[in-house]
């Protein structure tokens, strides 16, 4: 039995889920000499259209939950010559909605249904299954005077890890803990005035250097895609509730991916800030009323239980060109880059910066246009496992932003510390670059000693280059890393 958290268990929230609102609850028919006798009849298949399921292959199933207009009802279910009915239930002659309709397993214990299993449902409209059947959930029915009704169901058969495409909640989950975590953040922006015409002018203050932070949560479980809850209704004014799914057999990781609505060139979205990652029944760290309180903007900031620092307005791609001359290149760094095909109001636009190699051991070929994905160093979990190196990243961004603290340095001096620090370059000098000295050993030093700054506004961090469909795990770069840097 797991504990810790805030529990709701799944049978509860799928009776919730099944009735459409807390008011509303399964139904009984009773007696009622103006209503007429309806019965529902089920052809199980797989997922394909009239690929049947034979009756070997039938699962057990004991009684249907039956949605109808607001109201859910529960039937017992007999299988005659491998096809499912319902007993039947009464309503008063009409037209009718069925909302949903899912076959149950009691899994032998009649009298509890915390251990129900579903078996077979008909997929909602509009959902990925949707094709698979004649009439998903949502059709209407006719129920005539003085005649007995018969309504033909298609279902098909449920996997748990179907669920979304069946366009169902995860309450439906066999076997499930429904857990919760409560949410509420802050936003800082460099310019409130850069948030004219965007959601949080229609806060109640308006705009202001620190407002209620407008932001996405993606729940994924066991790397799998849950669901994604925002707080776009409240802007951002009151905390989120973020519910999950816990299996009660299995050991299951989860990962909240935070996305805070920030400005992006010329308009606003919600850019990646941050992942959490837990297990089982652990809670982030929160504060004593239960909730998790974060702020974006200022990672400094300790009345938070977690700070992250500025959004960096940046666009996706680009196209990255590297000029000829190198060792050094004209603008003060190790090469000369090119930025183009930027469209929009970002920080870093088209034209040329000074840039730097993230590694000593890959090369790059000069004057080749590449297309590259623009990552900010701030959330290095965008990055390809081979450039993920949060701290050495801050290490980095600490040495740029206290090149004041040394008294000479040229673009020999600051490569050599970028690739010691950022792949443990061992000092030999090559490909234009000089032999570690004293300086370069110091800069790096001193930079190990910051592997928790985080630039504020006014301040520079770099930005990475990465080849475009670069996939999330790969261990090696199949070109050099390079970086320029920004103003935040």
């Amino acid at each position: 039995m797991k504990s810790d958290g805030y529990i709701l268990h799944w049978s509860i929230l799928l009776l919730i889920v099944l009735a459409f609102s807390a008011c509303q609850k399964v139904n009984t028919p009773v007696p009622d000499n103006n209503k007429q006798e309806v019965t529902f009849s089920s052809h199980a298949a797989y997922k394909g259209k009239k690929n049947t399921i034979s009756q070997n292959d039938l699962q057990h199933v004991d009684y249907a939950l039956i949605g109808i207009d607001t109201k859910v009802y529960a039937a017992q279910v007999y299988n005659l010559e491998g096809t499912l009915y319902t007993t039947s239930i009464k309503l008063a002659p009409g037209t009718y909605t069925l909302t949903k309709f899912l076959l149950m397993n009691n899994n032998q214990t009649p009298t509890d249904s915390s251990d129900d299993v579903l078996a077979y449902a008909t997929p909602m409209a509009a959902s990925d299954y949707a094709s698979f059947v004649d009439r998903p959930a949502g059709f209407s029915f006719n129920v005539g005077t003085l005649v007995k009704t018969e309504v033909p169901v298609e279902v098909l058969l449920f996997n748990p890890d179907d669920y979304q495409k069946f366009g169902f909640s995860f309450a439906v989950l066999p076997q499930t803990t429904i857990r919760e975590q409560h949410f509420t953040g802050r936003f800082l922006p460099a310019d409130p005035n850069n948030y004219l015409g965007s959601l949080y002018q229609s806060q109640t203050n308006g705009l202001k250097s620190n407002m209620p932070a407008i932001y996405r949560i993606d729940v994924y479980r066991n790397n799998t895609f849950v669901v994604a809850y925002n707080n776009e209704n409240t802007l951002g004014e009151q905390p989120l509730t973020v519910q999950y799914p816990d299996g009660n057999q299995t050991t299951d990781t989860f990962r909240f991916d935070l996305f805070v609505y920030v400005k992006s060139g010329t308009g606003f979205d919600y850019r990646f800030v941050h992942s959490w990652e837990f297990s089982d029944g652990q809670t982030l760290h929160h504060s004593s009323d239960g909730v998790v309180h974060f702020v974006v903007g200022d990672a400094q900031n300790r009345e938070a239980d977690y700070a992250f620092g500025p959004v960096a307005n940046l666009p996706q791609n680009c196209t990255l060109f590297l000029d000829h001359g190198f060792a050094p290149g004209s603008l003060g760094g190790y090469f000369d880059v090119s930025v183009s095909t930027v469209s929009g109001d970002y920080s870093l636009v088209n034209g040329n910066y000074p840039g730097w190699c993230g590694t000593d051991t890959v090369s790059i070929n000069l004057g080749h246009p590449y297309a590259m994905a623009v990552i900010g160093s701030l959330t290095p979990e965008l990055l390809p496992a081979y450039a993920r190196t949060t701290g050495r990243w801050n290490q980095l961004n600490w040495l740029f932003n206290h090149l004041d603290n040394y008294s000479f340095y040229d673009w020999d001096i600051l490569q050599g510390a970028a690739w010691m620090i950022l792949n443990d370059w061992n000092g030999i000098g090559h490909s234009g670059v000089s032999d570690a000295n004293s300086l370069v050993l110091q800069m790096v030093a001193d930079a190990r000693h910051h592997s928790d700054f985080i630039p504020g506004y006014g301040q520079k961090a770099a930005v990475i280059f990465i080849p475009e469909h670069t996939a999330q795990n790969e261990q090696t770069p199949k070109v050099q890393l390079v970086f320029t840097l920004i103003d935040l």
